[in-house]
């Protein structure tokens, strides 16, 4: 009989002190649904995307406009990272929407209770030729 409540305790004792000594996994993955500091960018995106683009000769001469959506993360530290064309055009014109959107930095990264948080980005990158193309587009299409 002493042997049983000898083992039970050692038992109990075991169970106990295995539960207690688990620690909480901080690799958990949370989802955020809203940020309350977005990242913080210097300037404008937009006109920093414009001024850096190099329009592809190729989609200059078919006179090819549109709008590439890239997708990409910023880590805690304001870097992008694993970026991906999430609607594209042609592929030199999703390669060059992809080459420019490397280049983004942010000043600060996206901030949740006090912490920096890693962050998906969408970002529409837009190709327009300029109005000097648009009458060239014009005298073409009524050349047909």
């Amino acid at each position: 009989m002493v042997r049983k409540y000898f083992y039970l305790l050692i038992g109990l004792t075991f169970l106990l002190s295995s539960a207690f000594s688990q620690k909480k996994d901080s690799s958990i993955i949370s989802t955020i649904t809203f940020i309350e500091d977005k990242p913080i960018f210097n300037g404008n995106l937009k006109d920093f995307i414009q001024d850096h683009i190099c329009y592809p000769q190729k989609a200059k001469q078919d006179l090819l406009e549109g709008t590439v959506v890239v997708v990409y993360w910023i880590d805690t530290l304001g870097v992008t990272f694993d970026h991906t064309i999430l609607r594209g055009i042609r592929k030199d014109l999703d390669e060059e929407a992809l080459r420019v959107t490397k280049l983004i930095r942010y000043e600060k990264p996206a901030m949740q209770h006090g912490k920096p948080i890693k962050v998906r980005y969408t970002i529409p990158v837009e190709f327009k030729l300029s109005e000097s193309s648009e009458l060239r587009k014009r005298v073409f299409k009524n050349q047909q």
